[in-house]
């Protein structure tokens, strides 16, 4: 088989046989294999120079139109996520009403927590807010103010720059055992409880007992006294500032209610004198926003025997479905012989407590004094609410309408 070199034309001969050694390659014309080697190098050189490096041959300089496609594609999706991302933080950022209203709603009450958790005192007589005094971080006293009027719910901290934390002035639902009551709104007031002060007679003998006008009471509030009884006959209070109002009774057991305004001459305490050994449980309630002119609406008695473990024998609380407004008072006034119902509470659905007294405890006279109230008529219910008793007793019941001030 026969070879030829670039370089020359010199023949070579080569023989596969295994048993002849390969021949060296002769060179013609006088050239010397150093020199074939140098012409070798400098023809590489030259090829170097005039086409550069050699490259692989799967790289290529440019793209294909499908990878240019693609790639445009892939940078489309990129923007568009960026712009939703864009999206969804500025919503973050800038939340809609629904979600704003909420957010500063959440703010409040968590600012209102927190102001009431360190209180030492409060005082709700304003019909406009509410006034709280705590300690600040350096332990001195700090006076704070809330009140939802014209400008909305502010906040003001010991006299300084007041804090609008809402334009708009609250509206407040009040919840009661599940149950909604009506709504409250700051431009229209009605009748509500503010205070009260209790007192009871130990069981020893005595004619009188004394009891205290509550300390939030102030001019203009509706002043009611509430009296249970045994064996007292009929309670009087002295001073005689007091006008009766109205009356019921059972055997072994008489209720009383007297009124009055509170002015700037009231006493400060009343005694309630009533034959001797009786036996008395009394409660002043402090109403402000009662109507001046006359604040009584509707009122109506009843009275019977409850039988233990027998719930229709139990009281009940009375009201007119004809007269009784959303704004309404609604005064439940219950007396008992003995002490029939639980301490912890009297038992009635929809209805809060305030009174829930003995007086005489553990004697033969013992009695009780209870009374609850809502705002409003009662909501429709399964089963009509009664006052809990755990004994046999003999009770009787008022209910007054409480009317508020006129728009």
């Amino acid at each position: 088989m026969r070879f030829r070199t670039p370089m020359s034309s010199v023949p070579v001969s080569y023989q596969s046989s295994q048993s002849q050694a390969m021949p060296r390659i002769k060179p013609t014309s006088g050239m010397t294999e150093r020199r074939i080697l140098r012409a070798i190098a400098r023809t590489v050189a030259r090829l170097w120079s005039v086409s550069g490096p050699s490259r692989p041959d799967h790289e290529r300089g440019g793209y294909t139109l499908i990878e240019m496609i693609a790639a445009m594609a892939a940078a489309s999706l990129l923007m568009l996520g960026l712009a939703a991302s864009v999206v969804i933080s500025t919503s973050l950022v800038e939340p809609n009403d629904e979600d704003g209203h909420r957010i500063r709603d959440r703010v409040i009450v968590d600012r209102l927590q927190h102001d009431l958790r360190y209180a030492t005192n409060i005082d709700s007589t304003s019909g406009y807010g509410i006034s709280i005094e705590r300690s600040d971080l350096a332990n001195q006293p700090q006076s704070l103010q809330y009140d939802a009027y014209i400008d909305g719910l502010m906040r003001n901290v010991s006299g300084g720059t007041s804090i609008q934390l809402d334009p708009l002035a609250p509206t407040v639902s009040h919840y009661v055992d599940g149950h909604t009551a009506p709504t409250s709104n700051p431009d229209v007031w009605r009748p509500r409880i503010r205070d009260v002060s209790t007192a009871v007679t130990s069981g020893s003998s005595t004619s009188s007992l004394t009891i205290q006008i509550p300390d939030a009471a102030r001019p203009g509030d509706l002043l009611l006294l509430v009296v249970s009884s045994r064996n007292a006959f009929f309670v009087n209070p002295s001073p005689g500032d007091w006008q009766y109002l109205d009356f019921a009774f059972n055997t072994g057991i008489l209720l009383e209610v007297h009124g009055q305004w509170m002015n700037t001459s009231t006493p400060d305490n009343y005694l309630l004198n009533f034959f001797w050994d009786g036996d008395v449980v009394a409660a002043v309630l402090v109403i402000e926003h009662a109507n001046g002119s006359w604040p009584f609406g509707w009122s109506g008695s009843s009275f019977g025997t409850s039988i233990n473990g027998n719930t229709s024998t139990y009281p009940r609380p009375l009201e007119n479905t004809d007269t009784i407004g959303e704004r309404t008072l609604n005064l439940q006034l219950i007396a008992s012989t003995g002490a029939p119902s639980p301490q912890t509470s009297l038992g009635i659905a929809s209805f809060s407590e305030c009174v829930n007294e003995v007086g005489s405890p553990g004697t033969s006279g013992e009695c009780t004094l209870g009374i609850a109230f809502r705002t409003g008529p009662m909501p429709p219910l399964m089963t009509s609410p009664r006052v809990l008793h755990q004994q046999s007793a003999n009770w009787t019941t008022i209910a007054i309408e409480v009317e508020g001030e006129s728009e």
